[in-house]
């Protein structure tokens, strides 16, 4: 069955010489990954340059639920990139993102709510001018909305450790996993900040590696199997 489809490109792995398998995340199922053969090649039909993790593409595939890798019949630009290709600090924060996606979307399931958040905080990237060094740390925390483990803000308190294990403030540590006093608070101001504000925000360098370990942990807890990103020690030497 030929399907036509929105994808944002996170991860493509080498398979032979000649051929590379890529994963996505696309608007009309989800998490799908495609075989695409001669992709160094002219006629491809996904060629390299469409590659760059986040590219969000237009394909045509031949779609069969019964298999787990799928085939594209014709592919292009989705949406061009103005920037993050020509940036070495967003060009990071693409690399950071889609290893981040590629570990947290594990099954094919659709979700275009899912899909228009991501292809839009994409754009955003690519167009903006301020707050990059606070991009990724926004993107978590919006993103654990659509994985089911947003922070509940109204707990909130001023003495409040955060609990990731259960996602709320609360006035004293139990048998939980916690945050510091200090991290919670960090943690807590980071909740309100969205890609309009984000420039306005000032957060230390320290400031924002603790924020980073403190939402990979968070992540940690909540993704089942989600394992070290290796892109975040570049990331990190950019950001913090």
């Amino acid at each position: 069955m030929l399907i036509r489809t929105r994808a944002i490109i996170l991860h493509a792995l080498k398979y032979t010489e000649s051929s590379v398998i890529v994963h996505t995340y696309t608007e009309e199922h989800g998490r799908m990954a495609y075989m695409v053969n001669g992709a160094r090649s002219k006629k491809s039909v996904l060629r390299s340059g469409l590659l760059q993790p986040l590219s969000i593409v237009e394909l045509e595939t031949e779609f069969n639920h019964k298999k787990d890798i799928q085939r594209i019949k014709e592919s292009s630009i989705g949406y061009a990139f103005t920037s993050i290709p020509y940036d070495p600090s967003k060009n990071a924060l693409s690399l950071f993102i889609a290893e981040l996606l590629y570990r947290a979307f594990k099954e094919p399931h659709a979700d275009k709510s899912v899909y228009l958040f991501l292809s839009q905080s994409i754009c955003i990237l690519d167009i903006a001018e301020n707050g990059i060094g606070n991009f990724h740390l926004v993107f978590m925390m919006q993103l654990s909305r659509f994985l089911g483990f947003e922070p509940h803000a109204e707990t909130i308190s001023e003495h409040a450790y955060f609990d990731l294990q259960n996602g709320i403030f609360t006035a004293q540590q139990g048998f939980s996993q916690y945050l510091d006093q200090s991290d919670s608070r960090l943690f807590a101001a980071l909740i309100p900040i969205n890609y309009e504000n984000m420039g306005q925000i000032r957060f230390t360098k320290e400031e924002k590696a603790r924020l980073l370990s403190g939402l990979l942990a968070y992540y940690k807890l909540h993704v089942s199997n989600f394992t070290h990103i290796k892109s975040l020690d570049v990331m990190s030497q950019l950001f913090n």
